[in-house]
């Protein structure tokens, strides 16, 4: 498995691709990745589970989720790719609550299927938005802003409609998903556990299982995953010193940047930079 760097130069971008049958490995990146499926079919892999992918398919990718696609052999499929960061909803009302199921790694499957409503608006939305960026429109990217939210409207309402009509794992207490919103839109805080749940209103044990069911960690660990997401986003693509952008992203010394951010990406930050 390997860290795949994603030359992002702003928060979001609509990427068309064209899959390969060659093996790969599995690859994680700290971007959250939407990918629509146009033509021809696909196998796509998420850690251990594979998933078939037919046209108008549309595959969830969570930030360090280990994942590849394979195209079949002498049908090499195209897709678009939907990259963004959390970033890219700070300046939404609510938005933060719009990454919640990129986040929450339980209960909703990767792959919302062509069948579904939501599916095919998504579809539409994306072509619509790379048809702008093609014929230069003039207010592509400002078009290509207000496709990427309401495609995560949708997404945000088939995570919904699919935990309701028990086709997943029931939804978690509110006051945890709650949490996670409120840690998405403050994660560069100083935030320890205790806040969170006299915050949640939960007892501590309830709040720390429903957390760990919901998203697969402790709410330390989902911490500083965000805040390594946040630092990897600045290395790729700002000039700034690695001590500022430790310290932007929240952390509370260089020395504990360093080694988190080499326990997630397996390369120290200015490795990371320099491309190694």
């Amino acid at each position: 498995m390997y860290v795949e760097r994603l030359k992002l130069t702003k928060s979001f971008a609509f990427i068309p691709i064209v899959g390969s049958p060659e093996e790969h490995d599995l690859h994680v990146h700290d971007c959250l990745e939407i990918g629509v499926l146009l033509k021809h079919e696909l196998t796509y892999r998420f850690g251990g589970s594979l998933y078939h992918g037919r046209p108008g398919d549309v595959f969830l990718c969570r930030p360090f989720e280990p994942h590849w696609s394979y195209a079949q052999p002498d049908r090499p499929f195209e897709a678009v790719l939907i990259l963004f960061t959390p970033s890219a909803v700070r300046a939404v009302p609510g938005g933060s609550r719009l990454l919640v199921p990129f986040y929450a790694g339980r209960g909703v499957a990767p792959r919302i299927p062509a069948s579904s409503v939501h599916a095919q608006r998504i579809r539409e939305l994306t072509e619509a938005a790379i048809s702008a960026q093609q014929r230069g429109d003039a207010a592509a990217e400002t078009r290509q802003f207000a496709a990427l939210i309401a495609i995560l409207l949708h997404v945000s309402d088939y995570a919904a409609d699919t935990l309701a009509s028990g086709d997943a794992q029931p939804p978690p207490q509110t006051e945890v998903a709650d949490s996670i919103g409120y840690i998405l839109d403050h994660y560069r805080e100083p935030l320890d556990g205790d806040s969170l749940v006299r915050r949640s209103g939960m007892g501590k044990t309830r709040f720390f299982e429903q957390f760990r069911t919901l998203t697969g960690l402790s709410p330390h660990d989902f911490i500083v995953q965000l805040r390594v997401q946040h630092a990897m986003d600045l290395l790729r693509t700002s000039e700034r010193t690695v001590i500022e952008i430790s310290d932007d992203s929240g952390f509370q010394s260089l020395s504990a940047f360093n080694k988190q951010f080499k326990a997630y990406c397996g390369m120290s930050p200015r490795e990371y930079r320099n491309g190694k």
